[in-house]
């Protein structure tokens, strides 16, 4: 009897240190979760503070953008104020000269006798000229079909990097970077003359001469 009662009474302490043990684990378990849980509450945290600062710079980025875009705008229409001057520089002083000629003619004395003098003599050099140089008209139709010219000022970009030269098939003097500004109102079939630039968006005229090839250029829009 008394070993049937020392039996029950070790299988009883053997059963209670399992349960003891597994009591143990699962308290251990949910200290675990509980760390887990505490660190997964921490690294929220964070990535919400960093996505508010992501938040923030996208905002910011997003003023510059808009920021950059105006001052893009401005920078065109200013080129386009200055070109529209231009024009109305170039046009003035035709017109100015047309003024002055009207005036001189109107003020020069022209009797008839010397009018039919003058006609006579400029009818003696042509004939002498004529003799002398058989090719005088193929010039002039050669220079009309390279001359592009006709005294307005244009805005021009640089396509790709590209080279400026002193003159028409003249040495190179300076590279230029891609999308440069720059103004002309001179050119032919193959060149461009530089008559001016735009360097951190205002306009300077050229101070010596510079030409660059059509191919490297593009003309603006007004």
């Amino acid at each position: 009897m008394k070993f049937l009662f020392t039996l029950l009474l070790s299988c009883f302490t053997l059963l209670n240190a399992g349960e003891v043990q597994r009591i143990e684990s699962i308290v251990n378990d949910i200290s675990k979760l509980r760390n887990n849980y505490t660190k997964a509450q921490s690294s929220l945290v964070e990535m919400e503070v960093r996505l508010e600062e992501e938040k923030e710079q996208n905002e910011i980025l997003r003023q510059d953008l808009k920021l950059y875009s105006n001052y893009a705008q401005k920078e065109e229409d200013y080129e386009n104020k200055i070109l529209s001057l231009e024009n109305k520089i170039k046009y003035l002083k035709k017109s100015i000269k047309l003024k002055e000629k009207e005036k001189t003619i109107c003020k020069t004395p022209s009797p008839k006798i010397i009018k039919t003098t003058v006609i006579i003599k400029r009818n003696l050099n042509n004939q002498s000229l004529d003799k002398e140089n058989e090719f005088p008209s193929l010039l002039m139709k050669e220079q009309f079909k390279t001359d592009k010219s006709d005294g307005y000022a244009y805005a021009y970009r640089v396509k790709i990097e590209a080279n400026i030269y002193n003159a028409i098939d003249g040495e190179k003097i300076d590279v230029w970077e891609r999308y440069t500004s720059f103004t002309s109102n001179e050119a032919t079939v193959e060149w461009i003359k530089i008559t001016g630039y735009f360097t951190d968006k205002l306009w300077e005229a050229s101070t010596k001469e510079m030409w660059i090839k059509s191919c490297d250029a593009l003309k603006r829009k007004h």
